[in-house]
């Protein structure tokens, strides 16, 4: 598994880059209505105007796998790898949302947080 970490300002294009593919699926979340677009992003960035001063306050993070290990790989396994990289990184006590993307040969998922 490979992890690529990205910090930006807008929760608002990230998650809409995420979920505005017919390839995408939501696979976990917390503290975050995720049934749609606007209201992921609404709870966001409800969440990041209690800390203003935060610059980069978009936490991005791609989790990606060989696409030999495909095989071995359930969206289970995913999930639970993404939560297991969450709390190794620190990243607990905040919102975020996991979603798959199968828009490439190797199985990848992102972690956005707050």
């Amino acid at each position: 598994m490979i992890a690529k970490l990205i910090v930006g300002k807008s929760f608002g294009g990230c998650v809409r880059y995420l979920l505005e593919r017919e390839q995408s699926k939501v696979l976990d979340s917390a503290g975050v209505r995720d049934y749609g677009t606007k209201t992921i992003i609404a709870d966001l960035n409800a969440q990041r105007k209690m800390r203003p001063q935060l610059g980069n306050a978009v936490g991005h993070t791609v989790l990606s796998w060989s696409n030999e290990d495909r095989e071995k790989l359930t969206v289970e396994k995913m999930e639970q790898h993404a939560r297991e990289y969450m709390e190794k990184m620190g990243i607990k006590n905040t919102q975020y949302v996991t979603v798959l993307h199968s828009d490439k040969e190797h199985p990848h998922l992102h972690i956005v947080y707050n």
